[in-house]
């Protein structure tokens, strides 16, 4: 087995080794943006990477390694805080194209997508659809996606779900660094921050949406994060991890050297 599941941590025949053993790659995806006055501008794509590096050491009897964390994403509708940083969806775009490219390039098959943050959503999902229809699959999920109906029971407040440094997203910093969340500056907060006010219940009745971009000087946030605990993040992170590692184990079972190209896209 590989001595790190960090793929930047490995000298580069123990990558071609995974390679030759058929390593599954996870490709971490958040980014930097603010989460609210009480936590870590890091976030999403801690929670991402911790999720991803917990699956593969669940997983011996192949190599899982973790690619290096895509830090920042598409995140423009958080750029009137301080602390956010955001790509250009065609920069966004590209830039995970030529990682996954290069990935394929020294011969890895099983590509998996993690993402972290709610702005990268239709944008993975879309990349992950060209990638698949040029030849080169990927899977892809959000990390929530994998909790599901768990967070029924995990959860306390009205919100069983991600979302915005809210009660799931804080238990989770928690867990993974203390360090990180300032508790003394949680608040609740449910109502309407975006500049753009719309009658949410008539979209949600439509299955509509709407561009959300929080108004500046507003709390930056979506849940009650002063319901978090540590606990809660340990059991959030370990069902995540259980589920993408027993993914792992079935996706490198599919074949996938012989996709056909139905599209010539770059």
């Amino acid at each position: 087995m590989v001595r790190s599941v960090y793929w930047q941590r490995l000298r580069r025949n123990e990558v071609a080794a995974a390679r030759d053993e058929g390593a599954v790659v996870l490709i971490p995806i958040g980014s930097t943006e603010q989460h609210g006055d009480h936590l870590a501008v890091d976030m999403d794509i801690r929670t991402a990477t911790e999720i991803c590096a917990r699956a593969a050491q669940r997983v011996s009897e192949f190599p899982v390694l973790v690619a290096p964390p895509v830090w920042s994403g598409y995140s423009p509708h958080h750029m009137l805080y301080p602390g956010s940083i955001t790509l250009r969806f065609d920069t966004f775009a590209a830039f995970l194209t030529d990682v996954v490219d290069s990935i394929r390039q020294h011969g890895f098959h099983h590509i998996v997508l993690i993402n972290g943050h709610g702005g990268n959503i239709g944008h993975v999902s879309a990349l992950a659809n060209k990638l698949g229809t040029s030849g080169r699959p990927v899977a892809s999920t959000s990390w929530w996606n994998m909790v599901g109906e768990a967070f029924n029971e995990i959860l306390d407040g009205e919100l069983k779900g991600v979302g915005h440094a809210c009660e799931a997203e804080t238990s989770c910093y928690l867990a993974i660094d203390p360090t990180g969340v300032d508790m003394s500056r949680a608040v609740r907060s449910y109502e309407s921050q975006y500049i753009v006010e719309v009658d949410h219940a008539a979209f949600r009745e439509a299955g509509m949406s709407y561009p959300t971009v929080f108004r500046e000087n507003s709390l930056g946030l979506v849940g009650d994060p002063t319901l978090a605990t540590a606990e809660k993040g340990e059991r959030i992170l370990e069902v995540a991890a259980d589920r993408l590692a027993a993914f792992a184990r079935a996706y490198r079972q599919v074949d996938l050297t012989s996709v056909p190209s139905l599209f010539a896209d770059s």
